[in-house]
């Protein structure tokens, strides 16, 4: 009797274990990609600018600071800010892809000078100004809605050119108007800073 039981009860748990292991795997979700620059900078604070915009706008005020980019890192930052324009210029760029070139950025740069980006705590109404010492007016940013600059969505084509006409009656380039030029402009003289601090 006992043997019986004994065998019944190996014979029940050898088929639940067959179960078990013929069932199908639970499929798993791959995780969106987070950028490392997510470890030291941050968006949650009031108005804040995008991370990259972050890193871009952070490491030019960085200038004449015992965190300034040295002639050794501008040249390995130099093409990783060009990818930068390159995939930002092309509509089929995965945000995957900005998000890699971004890790490398944070990649070359060290500790201090990220953690000194990110006491900036710099703002998109920061950027506005920076933009309009180049002549660029971009469109105040809603709270919590990210505004690229460059794009004209949500106005009509009416209020698109009576802001060019005002723009241009002021000497001013608007940001619905410049496109591309618009959206990487900061991106641009980041270029700019670091291949003079490069010596190139």
């Amino acid at each position: 009797m006992k043997k019986s039981l004994f065998r019944l009860s190996l014979l029940t748990l050898l088929a639940v274990f067959f179960i078990y292991a013929c069932a199908p795997a639970a499929e798993v979700t791959p995780a969106a990609p987070t950028s490392i620059a997510g470890e030291y900078l941050t968006t949650e604070f009031t108005d804040a600018a995008s991370l990259r915009n972050q890193l871009a706008f952070g490491t030019i005020k960085l200038e004449g600071t015992a965190n300034a980019v040295t002639p050794e890192q501008a040249k390995t930052l130099i093409p990783f800010w060009q990818a930068v324009i390159n995939l930002s210029g092309d509509d089929t760029t995965a945000s995957e892809e900005l998000t890699a070139v971004q890790d490398q950025i944070v990649t070359a740069m060290t500790a201090d000078q990220l953690q000194a980006i990110a006491a900036m705590q710099i703002t998109n109404a920061g950027l506005n100004v920076f933009f309009a010492e180049y002549g660029v007016v971009l469109p105040t940013p809603i709270p919590g809605v990210t505004k690229v600059p460059g794009s004209g969505s949500g106005k009509t084509e009416e209020e698109k050119a009576a802001a060019e006409a005002t723009a241009a009656t002021l000497g001013q380039t608007t940001g619905t108007g410049t496109g591309q030029s618009a959206k990487t402009l900061l991106f641009e003289k980041v270029i700019e800073y670091l291949t003079r601090v490069a010596g190139q």
